[in-house]
């Protein structure tokens, strides 16, 4: 009797920014029994779990540009070596340069059509990369979103004046809450263009900017920042998220959360989150994942306004985020159901722990923030999300944690189960 095995589906995760979550998605395809591998610096989160099979190593550096330099030719000898099945970026950055690799012609057309079949049709990635084109298509499709409005700092105040008081500004490919300010008069939009270095600046900042825009010439993203940026129109209310698994335009599963917490505040990472049923922003979603033609994995931010409870749509993630795993407490697997749509034997997981409404404290989010955090109290009734069956993070987090918080170690220690080791993690 012949037996007939099926090739193990392979998953390329790339990493040029290092997220503390990165690892997530890669234990959640190792869970499902897919071979992953995983590009990125030797001492990134992702780097560190044990679901990762294969490393492609890029050069260490402390921001993202060496590895950005050096990432389409590791790129071009994964797909030619390892032939992996998909690729997924689990940063800002690694998302912007597929899209631009795939437009460029002198990437192979291997990886080319490797990037398109992973994230979907080429005609939607400029508005995927970019605030303002995409506020741009999501008005043209009539979805609830701010008013908004491309400027450059002579036509700042103009547009503030028209739009009224207060205005956010915001910085094209910017992420983790950096390159946004709010600003309630002409004088603190002033103050917020110089802060998000959209000011003349000195001689060392105007170097710094020429060289920022040659390495990401260099760097072959699809858009160089400039002194272009938006303006939009604040929407009090609470900030929230839906993240989506999709295929060809098609939403697969997805999960929407409010931000109960975020670090820093205002605009910051969120910290602990809460799972929610919002048909508007379920609604919202299916039709930009439509517009955009996008497959794999993106996130939507909104904010759902005071008033009557609209969900506004204000900005795009064209990739994995730091909550796409916990679709799976509440019902909704987002890795399997790509998984399952690509034809894939996926193992199956539990796919219901949670109540719907449930909190969850993200790991190490919310120690980061605040080690002594009551969220992370026996009793809260908060979920702190640690990935206990992945030894490797938990080490490499809680050694980051120590340089963050270094006279809370026997706090982060004992929340982690470190007490034994966390004098020799101290002495590391």
């Amino acid at each position: 009797m012949t037996t007939i095995t099926t090739p193990t589906p392979k998953i390329l995760f790339l990493s040029l920014t290092d997220y503390s979550w990165s690892h997530r998605p890669v234990a959640e395809y190792g869970r499902l029994g897919c071979e992953c591998a995983v590009m990125s610096p030797p001492d990134f989160a992702c780097a560190a779990t044990r679901f990762a099979a294969v490393h492609f190593r890029l050069p260490r550096h402390s921001g993202f540009w060496l590895g950005l330099l050096a990432a389409p030719f590791r790129l071009e000898c994964a797909t030619r070596n390892w032939r992996p099945d998909l690729i997924v970026p689990l940063d800002d950055v690694s998302a912007w340069l597929l899209r631009g690799l795939a437009a460029d012609q002198s990437a192979s057309a291997d990886l080319r059509r490797l990037i398109e079949a992973s994230l979907g049709s080429p005609s939607g990635y400029d508005a995927a990369c970019s605030r303002i084109r995409f506020l741009e298509l999501a008005t043209s499709i009539g979805v609830r979103a701010p008013i908004s409005r491309a400027v450059d700092k002579t036509t700042a105040f103009a547009a503030a004046e028209a739009m009224g008081y207060p205005v956010m500004i915001k910085v094209n490919q910017t992420a983790g809450g950096y390159g946004i300010r709010i600003a309630r008069d002409p004088a603190q939009l002033a103050e917020g263009m110089e802060a998000c270095g959209l000011g003349q600046g000195g001689l060392l900042q105007r170097g710094r900017r020429e060289m920022r825009r040659l390495v990401w010439r260099l760097g072959r993203l699809p858009a160089a920042p400039h002194k272009v940026f938006e303006l939009q129109q604040f929407i009090p209310g609470v900030p929230a998220m839906r993240t989506v698994a999709a295929w060809r335009g098609h939403v697969l599963a997805g999960a929407s959360f409010i931000s109960e917490c975020v670090d820093p505040q205002p605009f910051g990472a969120s910290t602990t989150l809460r799972f929610i049923d919002h048909p508007g922003m379920e609604a919202t979603t299916k039709q930009l994942v439509a517009a955009l033609g996008i497959s794999g994995f993106a996130s939507f931010d909104f904010v759902i306004a005071e008033d009557e409870g609209d969900a506004f749509v204000i900005e795009c993630n064209p990739r994995v985020i730091s909550s796409s795993h916990l679709g799976r407490l509440f019902g909704q697997d987002l890795c399997g159901a790509l998984a399952r749509q690509l034809g894939w034997p996926a193992e199956t997981q539990k796919t219901a722990a949670l109540p719907s409404g449930a909190p969850v404290a993200l790991f190490p989010h919310e120690i980061a923030r605040d080690p002594d955090s009551a969220r992370l109290r026996s009793g809260s009734g908060i979920l702190h999300d640690v990935p206990w069956d992945d030894p490797g993070v938990i080490e490499h987090c809680y050694r980051q944690l120590l340089r963050l918080h270094p006279n809370h170690a026997a706090a982060m220690a004992r929340l982690l189960g470190f007490q034994d080791q966390a004098a020799s993690f101290k002495s590391a």
